[in-house]
């Protein structure tokens, strides 16, 4: 039997491939597919509070935005309070292409493979899993 951690581990890393197979047709790296993820559901984050979430260097998002932006999918603008604070917005075009069937379809048949042999019931029961497992580790890190 093998160590949990490694087991997610290898989980991780072939979601990993398929995402990039899956999101490869649309020109997004993986980096790119979590920015797009986040800002679909709270557009306008902070690169701070992004780079917190995503839990990566400073340097690595902004080459991740940079590219986002440069492609026609991010706009990044000052924040109306404070100018120090830069807003990021996916661009109607990204957020076209995210709507699209063949995006949607093509993220819904990575979740069925992603599923594929599990009950609803267990579906259910491993989401709350990976979620107490990151509470786990995460308390006490903030």
């Amino acid at each position: 039997m093998s160590h949990p951690t490694l087991e997610l581990k290898r989980a991780y890393l072939a979601l990993r491939r398929a995402l990039e197979q899956t999101i490869r047709p649309f020109n997004f790296s993986v980096g790119q597919f979590d920015v797009l993820q986040f800002l679909l559901h709270e557009d306008g984050m902070e690169h701070r509070e992004l780079q917190k979430r995503l839990a990566v260097a400073s340097p690595t998002l902004t080459n991740i935005l940079n590219g986002m932006e440069r492609d026609g999918h991010l706009l990044r603008e000052l924040d109306d309070q404070d100018a120090r604070v830069r807003r990021l917005h996916l661009s109607d075009a990204a957020r076209k292409l995210c709507a699209s069937p063949e995006f949607c379809d093509a993220g819904d048949a990575l979740v069925e493979k992603m599923f594929k042999g599990f009950t609803d019931e267990e579906r259910r029961a491993f989401l709350v899993a990976l979620r107490k497992v990151e509470s786990n580790l995460d308390t006490g890190n903030h």
